[in-house]
């Protein structure tokens, strides 16, 4: 019999990587990528100048140890497709685009998204009406949208409706292009629109819906015993930066503990990462995004219905 004084070390090792159990090299998977593409859409890096570009592939390389390259899409929809096509490892996303590259290949996974500076994990979408309208015969009502319809504003507050089990279709010719939200907004105000999509912050158990568009109403004037909320939408997830699926599972533990820790550890960095939330970054997973997955197969069944 042998004992472990007797069983060399070296040969212990030898033994359980061939058998498997051996954890590759340090560096394996960083020599075969070669280097780490983060995917971002214009405008969203535009404004940053190239010392800036710089800092933030800086920040990145030296937590990957590796180098960083910054791939600049010129929109979203280049974006969803360079992910999809695996032209980039990493991409800063917007809730809808994870949606539709996971719809694409399920070959993304979400690692954190941003907080809001007040609590916010994201939004929920409201359907704003007067009070002793029936929201139930839509067909009857002028809704002003807050975009034209055939634009990705307009259809996050649609899709979100339609994926909680309301109808939409029959009365799409009553709904107003309002163009903006603030134009929206107006219609309501001036008594030309019944009702209005509109959005509020969200962190997933608020007991009362505030801020958003209702404080934009109050600085309209408006009451809230001048109109009601008739609709809800689930928490809607701020946007995730989200890597390949097949990317190894150490580049992802550092990039998620990078990003969780940037606010606090490297604020100047987390500013030109996140100029819009404030909050700092939380870890997420798949689960978090299951509402703009529902919200595109909504949209996407309603198309193959026209």
């Amino acid at each position: 019999m042998f004992s472990a004084h007797t069983f060399p070390r070296a040969m212990f090792l030898g033994i359980f990587t061939v058998l498997g159990f051996g954890v590759p090299a340090h560096a394996d998977w960083r020599k075969e990528m070669g280097r780490f593409r983060i995917g971002v859409a214009s405008p969203r890096v535009a404004e940053l100048s190239p010392a800036d570009i710089d800092k933030v592939k800086s920040a990145y390389s030296k937590a990957l140890d590796m180098p960083v390259e910054l791939v600049q899409l010129p929109d979203i929809p280049a974006l969803i497709d360079a992910q999809a096509g695996e032209r980039v490892d990493y991409a800063i996303d917007t809730s809808a685009a994870y949606a539709a590259v996971y719809a694409a290949c399920k070959c993304v996974e979400p690692l954190v998204a941003p907080v809001g500076a007040d609590g916010s994990l994201g939004i929920r979408s409201i359907l704003l009406l007067r009070p002793g309208i029936d929201e139930k015969n839509m067909t009857s009502l002028n809704i002003a949208m807050p975009a034209d319809r055939a634009k990705a504003a307009a259809l996050t507050p649609i899709s979100a409706y339609m994926a909680s089990g309301n109808s939409t279709y029959a009365a799409h010719e009553t709904f107003i292009d309002a163009g903006s939200l603030e134009n929206a907004e107006k219609l309501f105000v001036a008594g030309k629109a019944d009702g209005f999509f509109g959005w509020v912050p969200a962190s997933g158990d608020d007991k009362s819906p505030s801020g958003g568009t209702l404080s934009r109403l109050k600085k309209h004037g408006l009451k809230p015993g001048s109109y009601r909320i008739a609709w809800e939408s689930s928490l809607l997830r701020y946007g995730p930066h989200a890597v390949r699926t097949n990317l190894a599972p150490e580049a992802k533990l550092i990039l998620r503990r990078f990003l969780v820790a940037l606010s606090t550890q490297d604020p100047d960095t987390y500013d030109l990462l996140d100029r819009m939330h404030g909050g700092g970054f939380v870890a997420v997973g798949p689960h978090d995004y299951r509402v703009p997955q529902r919200m595109l197969s909504a949209i996407i069944g309603q198309k193959k219905e026209l």
